[in-house]
């Protein structure tokens, strides 16, 4: 049923090359919105007490990071509710730890100032573009840490936070240490923190739980969200939104029209079998069930090509799709059919 990569598709390949590299997206001008965003560095703030015996100003690192200094010690890294005292040795033993000493040391080599300038410049765009469709900035704080391995982006109703650490290059000698799948190294990358910004805030807004079990309802979910990239930050690549190098973004291209029609004979779209249909919509190495060459997350894929149809096709703000929950009304009035 797929279409297998020979010669006969190199013209092709090298036009759908050409469009996809970046997103198609109709890019509007938010060179005048105003923002303001506070960059705080909790990174730097606790390592730079290097000597086991100096005191871990606490008094000041609450002041300074409010609520998400308690979240980052009792869910990023884990340290067990304390006094003070108690808090302040816990601390002292977590930043002396010779792995995490490690860790920062990569962290600090990896992150230079224009690294994180980048970065920053890529987050406030972001806001730009939120506060050029909705009429308010959803955050105010980035905040940079070291969460040892623990979190990449974790968000609050005021700050997004980045885990440095898991960003260090998919070459990075201790991802494989900790076993985590190659699929996923290989985004642990600087290029991906603003586009993953952007998905943590959209999945802390709109929670996937929430949406109908269904097959065709989580396909458009991802759509939204995808859809909420391309809106959010239309210079970011496609193959980074979804997370896929370009030969895979070809190989979805090129095979549209036969995972449609796989996803129809199958009768697949309004399964409520998670074991079944999670196989089309999870991470991973590959779609079970497809040819190789394949990628993972063809359902996503998929659901993000009907939502562009639909927000094409009608006349709909962001907002109207993000609070649109009819899965069903959103493939009927998208006309999505793939050639």
């Amino acid at each position: 049923m797929f279409k297998m990569q020979h010669i006969a598709v190199v013209v092709l390949t090298t036009v759908l090359l050409i469009i996809s590299c970046t997103s198609s997206t109709k890019k509007v001008d938010v060179s005048e919105v105003k923002i303001e965003l506070n960059k705080q560095r909790l990174d730097k703030d606790l390592f730079q007490t290097k000597d086991s015996i100096a005191p871990i100003p606490l008094g000041k690192l609450r002041k300074e990071y409010g609520s998400f200094f308690d979240l980052y010690t009792q869910r990023i890294i884990h340290l067990p509710p304390a006094d003070d005292s108690l808090m302040a040795a816990n601390l002292i033993n977590f930043v002396n730890d010779k792995d995490v000493q490690d860790i920062y040391k990569l962290t600090h080599e990896t992150f230079t100032g224009a690294d994180l300038k980048v970065i920053y410049s890529g987050v406030e765009d972001f806001l730009r573009h939120y506060q050029y469709y909705f009429k308010k900035q959803p955050v105010h704080s980035i905040v940079t840490f070291i969460s040892a391995f623990n979190y990449n982006i974790i968000t609050t109703d005021s700050v997004i936070g980045i885990g440095l650490d898991m960003y260090l290059g998919k070459n990075c000698p201790f991802y494989p240490s900790i076993n985590f799948p190659t699929y996923m190294s290989n985004r642990f990358s600087k290029e991906y923190i603003v586009n993953d910004c952007i998905k943590g805030w959209f999945q802390s807004e709109y929670d996937v739980e929430k949406e109908k079990k269904e097959m065709l309802s989580q396909m458009i979910y991802y759509g939204k969200q995808l859809y909420f990239t391309d809106m959010m930050a239309p210079e970011i690549n496609d193959t980074i939104k979804v997370g896929y190098s370009q030969k895979q973004l070809d190989w979805c291209t090129q095979n549209q029209e036969q995972m449609w029609g796989f996803y129809i004979e199958k009768k697949l779209l309004y399964s409520t079998e998670e074991k079944e249909y999670m196989k089309f919509l999870a991470d991973g190495n590959t779609t079970q069930g497809f040819p190789e060459g394949s990628p993972a997350k063809t359902g996503q894929w998929l659901g993000w090509q009907i939502v562009k149809a639909y927000m094409k096709n009608n006349d709909v703000t962001l907002q109207q799709l993000l609070n649109e929950h009819d899965a069903q009304k959103i493939l009927q009035q998208s006309g999505y059919k793939p050639k």
